[in-house]
C-alpha cells in the first residue's frame, strides 16, 4: 500500500497542492479564486498538521475529511483538524475563503484549543450547510482576516488571533445548533486518535510553569505512558500510526517551539529557561538545542535580536 503523503510544515503543503508558498510560518488565510489558478484540482489521500476552517460558497466537486465529503450545495463551512485524511477532485470554480493555522498559533491567544472547541475532534466532519445570511455573516468575518493579514500593520498578528477566536466561535454555535436540528452525535474519533490528543494534552500541560514533577521527566515517553496508563510501547507505536512522527519526537518538537518562545520573548539566561523546561542539567538543554537548531541557544537568541 503506497504510503499517505504528510505534510508536517505549511510550507510543504502549499508546495504539495501547488499554490505559492505562505507568508506566515504558522497561519495563513487563502481564497479559493486566487488557488484556483495554479491548485491541483485532483489531490490524492494525504495528511497535515494543522487545523483548517472554510467558508465554500460555489464550486463543483468533492472534498473529502475524514468519514465525510462536502455537498453539492451552494455554501456550507467545514474544517479539518491535524492527521485527518484529505482528498479532494474539484472542478476551477470554487470561490470562498479558508485559513489554517498551528495549534501553536491559536495558543498564543488561548489554551487547549480542542479543549475550547470540541467539535474539532469530532471524525465526522459534517459540511454544515449555510442559509444566505450565514454564509455573509461568515464571508465577512474571512475577509477581515484577510484584509488584516494583508495590510501589515502593528499588532496584525493579534487582531487576527482575535478573528480567529470570533471564527472558531461562530462554527461551534452553528455545529451545535445543527447537531440539535438533525441529532447529529459528537462521536469522537477512535480510540487511537483520542489518545493522542490527550497525550499532546498532556505534554502541554507538563511544561506549564511551576508544574511540580517530583522528579519525572517530561521529557521522557515513560513518564506520559504511565500518566496514562499504558505500555510505552503501544504509545509510541499509536503516535507514530496516526501522526508519522514517534511520541519523542512530538515532545521534542514541543519543547523547541517553547525554548525558542522563551529565547526570543525572554530576558531569562539560558541556564533558567534549561531549568524552566525540566533540565536537570543546563549543559544537556544546550547540546539538545544545538543538536535540532544546528546553533546554540545564546547564539540564536542573538541572531533574533539582530533580525528584528
Amino acid at each position: 500500500m503506497k504510503e499517505l503523503k504528510h505534510f508536517s510544515t505549511l510550507a510543504a503543503y502549499c508546495k504539495g497542492i501547488n499554490i505559492s508558498p505562505p507568508r506566515w510560518e504558522l497561519f495563513d488565510i487563502r481564497s479559493f479564486e486566487e488557488n484556483m489558478k495554479t491548485v491541483h484540482p485532483k489531490m490524492l489521500p494525504f495528511k497535515h498538521e494543522f487545523y483548517a476552517i472554510a467558508v465554500k460558497i460555489e464550486g463543483s466537486g468533492i472534498v473529502s475529511v475524514g468519514n465525510y465529503k462536502t455537498k453539492e450545495v451552494e455554501a456550507t463551512v467545514f474544517f479539518n483538524s491535524p492527521y485527518q485524511i484529505l482528498h479532494w477532485d474539484i472542478a476551477p470554480d470554487w470561490k470562498g475563503f479558508y485559513v489554517i493555522f498551528s495549534e501553536e498559533f491559536y495558543a498564543k491567544k488561548q489554551k487547549r484549543l480542542t479543549e475550547e472547541f470540541s467539535y474539532l475532534l469530532v471524525d465526522n466532519t459534517i459540511p454544515l450547510e449555510l442559509s444566505r445570511e450565514q454564509a455573509n455573516a461568515f464571508l465577512s468575518t474571512f475577509q477581515d482576516i484577510y484584509s488584516e493579514f494583508h495590510a501589515d500593520l502593528h499588532g496584525n498578528k493579534e487582531i487576527i488571533q482575535s478573528y480567529l477566536d470570533i471564527l472558531l466561535r461562530k462554527v461551534s454555535r452553528l455545529f451545535s445548533d445543527k447537531a440539535k436540528t438533525h441529532a447529529l452525535t459528537y462521536g469522537q474519533r477512535d480510540n487511537d486518535l483520542n489518545l493522542v490528543s490527550r497525550f499532546k494534552a498532556l505534554i502541554e500541560t507538563s511544561f506549564y510553569p511551576d508544574q511540580d514533577l517530583q522528579n519525572a521527566s517530561p521529557h521522557q515517553v515513560q513518564f506520559y505512558a504511565n500518566v496514562l496508563h499504558i505500555h510505552p510501547n503501544h504509545l509510541n507505536a499509536v503516535v507514530k500510526r496516526i501522526t508519522s512522527h514517534s511520541a519523542s519526537e512530538l515532545i521534542q518538537k514541543h519543547v523547541m517551539a517553547l525554548a525558542k518562545s522563551k529565547l526570543r520573548n525572554s530576558d531569562k539566561s539560558v541556564k533558567e529557561i534549561a531549568y524552566e523546561l525540566h533540565y536537570a542539567y543546563p549543559n544537556h538543554f544546550t547540546h539538545f538545542f544545538k543538536k535540532q537548531v544546528g546553533i546554540t541557544p545564546v547564539a540564536f537568541r542573538e541572531q533574533h535580536h539582530r533580525t528584528k
